[in-house]
């Protein structure tokens, strides 16, 4: 697997995009505090690092964006239909397996980029900081953001794997990441439920807090929120990401490990 994940980070490394995705990443976060400096328009201070001075939303659409740009380049395409039937069952276990690793780890090289980038822009801007957070909190926030967004990375994987087409994953990669597809599936069930006699948005309430996009949500709000517990279901979201995401990600890992590494074999 090590010589698949260096050979992946060299494409991406040697690929165009990868470069046009920073830049725009950089644009998005330097531009507006240079705004803010040039105008003098903007917060008196910012409450805290996690919860306010960084722009960290659209991060894990971001990264299922481009997990789905890694698995359905063409070249990689060719490969999959050229050379993964030659292989042995444990062969395109790994190279399936590998997929959902580099794509993880490419999330996480996001993140880390968009948080060293938003520190830059914190002096761009001008605007203090009020009340930092601990090192150790800014850490457990940034793992539970990449967290969040480790299920969309990996499912976005497995639909590429499994339809082979850019517009369907980039698709998937956008509503996934985005809650529309949670969000529409739970008002579709909350609508049968009450077709049946029940009070509408009632499973809304009961399962909303559970699905990952209202955990990433609550992350997304900072460190404090993220270890604070929430009435509705007496957790803190970093506890909810570590009982649904986690388990999430490592079984749509399996699936596209032991179930899509079968397809094409003759």
């Amino acid at each position: 697997m090590i010589a698949l994940l260096r050979s992946d980070a060299y494409r991406v490394l040697h690929s165009r995009w990868i470069w046009v995705v920073a830049a725009i990443v950089a644009f998005l976060l330097l531009a507006p505090a240079l705004m803010m400096r040039w105008t003098s328009m903007g917060p008196v201070c910012y409450d805290d690092l996690t919860g306010s001075a960084l722009a960290m939303t659209g991060v894990q659409m971001l990264a299922a964006a481009m997990a789905g740009i890694v698995c359905c380049d063409r070249t990689d395409i060719g490969f999959a239909r050229s050379i993964l039937s030659s292989l042995g069952e444990r062969a395109r276990m790994v190279w399936f397996a590998e997929k959902c690793v580099f794509s993880l780890a490419l999330a996480a090289v996001l993140l880390a980029f968009t948080f060293v980038v938003g520190l830059l822009a914190l002096p761009v801007s001008g605007v203090p900081v009020a009340d930092p957070e601990p090192a150790w909190q800014v850490a457990a926030w940034l793992g539970c953001t990449w967290l969040c967004a480790a299920p969309y990375v990996v499912l976005t994987v497995l639909v590429a794997h499994l339809t082979r087409g850019e517009g369907v994953t980039t698709v998937f990669a956008v509503l996934g990441a985005g809650g529309l597809l949670e969000g529409g599936l739970l008002i579709g069930v909350d609508f049968l439920y009450a077709l049946l006699g029940g009070e509408f948005l009632t499973v809304t309430a009961a399962v909303g807090p559970w699905l990952p996009a209202e955990i990433a949500s609550a992350v997304g709000a900072g460190a404090q929120t993220m270890l604070s517990a929430e009435n509705a279901v007496l957790l803190a979201p970093a506890i909810r990401a570590l009982i649904v995401c986690l388990p999430l990600t490592v079984a749509a890992t399996a699936a596209d490990a032991l179930l899509v590494s079968r397809r094409d074999v003759a």
